[in-house]
């Protein structure tokens, strides 16, 4: 989304999108708690993906990334046009030498490395942010 920004030369996120992620971030838990009152055998897990994405984009070599700002493969600002591979017309594109270096493949996909530690987390990460049951405990319910 950030490549998308008009004018945007500092690499800052696009805010009304963000905007908009943390409104569905506040909403879906409070929805789901409320069904899970009125349906008492209702458990659920719910992951905060944005959490996820933000400590890695802010402390990526903490996670194991060299670049996570920039994806691994397309084109124009931060390789965040969806061209990877000459999709949609565009044959042009740029494609790094090492996936496991970034956090994001392309401008729609996390790195297979980065989804690994995503899934771990839906798995057996603590409340905060995967709750109020992760995974591994939903399925122990």
């Amino acid at each position: 989304m950030k490549a998308l920004a008009p004018g945007n030369t500092t690499g800052s996120c696009f805010e009304q999108v963000n905007e908009i992620a943390k409104l569905h971030d506040a909403a879906l838990p409070k929805a789901l708690e409320e069904l899970e009152t009125k349906l008492v055998e209702v458990k659920y897990s719910m992951h905060y993906l944005n959490i996820s994405y933000a400590e890695r984009r802010n402390n990526p070599e903490k996670y194991g990334f060299k670049e996570a700002n920039i994806a691994c493969c397309g084109s124009g600002p931060y390789r965040g046009m969806f061209s990877c591979g000459g999709r949609r017309g565009v044959t042009k594109y740029e494609l790094c030498s090492d996936p496991n270096d970034y956090l994001f493949f392309d401008s729609d996909h996390l790195t297979e490395k980065a989804c690994k530690q995503i899934a771990q987390l839906m798995w057996s990460g603590t409340p905060n942010i995967t709750g109020p049951y992760n995974l591994k405990a939903l399925f122990e319910v």
